[in-house]
């Protein structure tokens, strides 16, 4: 597959700059009040193939009520990626959270070539305080604020699933388990022009087109409806040869399971 794409705002890096503030954000981590305005599934029509057993096309439910009615839940998201100019940018966020006992936890890591930037940052928030550490060592500062961050929101937007509005070209492909549960997967059968748009950050200030040669995606989706895994990556070349790529990687884990310990320098962040 060769697809050929003209630079415009890329997507990727916007939604990665976004996410990244979320870290200063404020709001309440414990379990909202329920509401009759729950969104029905948002499906991807009828598109999809349907395997010989009759498999429903893609359709995911609304994650929000899926994940307060369960209580807990972590996420893992992941970036890696090579721009025109051979800078390898890695970004990596994890969440747990524990929303009946209105405690969360996260850590958000940044690298450049392998050289690690800032040395992360970790947020805590128990009894409506968030604590924060930023960096490693005997440089790391700490931080307390009445308050804490949306990890439910911010956390549900890590999945990319219904972003790049490419649910119409999703395709069954089978099931398998995934964290101990049955999930069916999907994939593009062809290549998705929003996707490739948000691939194009590996080319972000470049001049001319990007080529895109080799292009995957993929979404594991459980009986609830629930994205659960997602992955996607591509690679290319700009006008003047130089070869770019970029990948990401998505984990919904531990749901109703997922406990929230402590960290060990809590005590350092309340002094």
């Amino acid at each position: 597959m060769v697809v050929v794409y003209s630079n415009r705002i890329p997507v990727l890096i916007v939604a990665v700059l976004v996410l990244l503030a979320g870290c200063t954000g404020g709001a309440d981590v414990a379990p909202a009040a329920p509401t009759d305005d729950i969104d029905e599934p948002d499906g991807g029509g009828d598109s999809a193939d349907s395997d010989a057993s009759g498999t429903d096309d893609f359709e995911l439910s609304d994650p929000e009520r899926l994940l307060r009615d369960a209580g807990s839940f972590s996420v893992s998201w992941s970036y890696t990626g090579v721009d025109a100019n051979g800078v390898e940018t890695e970004v990596t966020r994890e969440f747990y959270a524990d929303l009946e006992a209105e405690r969360s936890y996260s850590r958000t890591t940044s690298a450049t070539d392998g050289q690690p930037d800032a040395g992360g940052v970790e947020q805590y928030v128990a009894d409506g305080v968030t604590y924060v550490r930023i960096g490693d060592g005997d440089e790391a500062t700490y931080t307390s604020y009445e308050g804490s961050m949306e990890v439910l929101a911010t956390a549900i937007a890590l999945s990319q699933a219904r972003a790049y509005g490419a649910d119409d070209d999703l395709t069954f492909a089978g099931t398998e388990t995934f964290d101990g549960v049955s999930v069916e997967r999907y994939e593009l059968s062809s290549a998705s022009e929003a996707l490739i748009l948000a691939g194009s950050a590996a080319a972000q200030g470049e001049p001319g087109n990007l080529e895109v040669t080799n292009f995957e995606y993929a979404v594991l989706v459980d009986e609830d409806g629930l994205s659960r895994h997602e992955s996607w990556a591509f690679s290319g070349r700009m006008d003047d040869g130089t070869e770019v790529r970029g990948s990401w990687e998505y984990s919904l884990t531990g749901v109703g399971s997922t406990t929230v310990d402590e960290p060990a320098w809590l005590d350092e962040a309340r002094a």
